[in-house]
């Protein structure tokens, strides 16, 4: 599929979102949740289910999530494991639906920011875990976001992905993690050359897909280098 067939497939399905009556109740994971108009609509986007499905153990953990939609998965992780759980969003309407979900279901241990990235972060506080489920199709840097929903899915030229690992070292604790959910593609060789231009290692921690099949996800695992490691990047297997 071309670059330009891909990026019209995700607008119709953007689009499709939208005609369904809001807000709508969905349960999932043992929570009970609310999505409201306008938010990143997960009736048709379903990585969410996998990244779930998948998450390795953060117990114990300080975790925080850039892009927090509607609330999953840092409802659950702060419900199942984690210290605490930060979950920033660029779009006050994410925001207000993921603080209403965490209300619903009694999560008292979850933090919502209005954030651009790390914009609103606390600069002291330091995380074990920062998870991107990053919007990995490809656009062309001159790309104009027609809505807020495209922030979901496109990234004009990895500029956000560049601007994200430039930043995360500030606010990794020691012997910290990203984890980025990236789906299988040529692109992950963009991925991995763009983790050792800025000081990482890279290593594919899980993959698969949903039993109706579709796109295939998978987990990378980026940790920051120092000193002779610098200039060796770790890439797991299959990618």
């Amino acid at each position: 599929m071309s670059v330009e067939s891909e990026i019209d497939q995700v607008k119709r399905r953007l689009a499709d979102s939208q005609n369904q009556t809001y807000p709508y109740f969905m349960h999932a994971f043992g929570l009970d949740l609310v999505v409201q108009e306008g938010v990143f609509p997960p009736s048709h986007f379903f990585s969410w289910r996998w990244s779930v499905e998948n998450f390795p153990s953060v117990r114990g953990q300080r975790v925080l999530e850039i892009g927090c939609g509607m609330g999953l998965p840092s409802i659950y992780l702060a419900k199942n494991g984690a210290a605490v759980v930060v979950a920033v969003d660029i779009d006050s309407r994410a925001v207000a639906n993921t603080q209403e979900n965490a209300e619903r279901n009694r999560i008292d241990n979850i933090v919502v920011l209005q954030s651009d990235m790390f914009s609103a972060v606390d600069p002291s506080q330091k995380f074990d875990t920062i998870y991107w489920n990053f919007p990995d199709y490809y656009v062309p840097e001159d790309y104009k976001y027609a809505n807020d929903l495209e922030r979901g899915v496109f990234d004009p030229g990895y500029t956000m992905l560049r601007s994200f690992l430039k930043q995360v070292p500030a606010h990794l604790a020691e012997d910290g993690r990203v984890l980025l959910e990236f789906a299988e593609g040529d692109r992950v060789t963009t991925l991995s050359e763009l983790a050792k231009a800025n000081g990482y290692t890279i290593e594919l921690i899980a993959r698969g897909s949903l039993p109706d099949g579709g796109r295939v996800y998978q987990f990378y695992e980026l940790k920051t280098t120092t000193g002779s490691d610098r200039n060796r990047t770790e890439v797991g297997r299959g990618s």
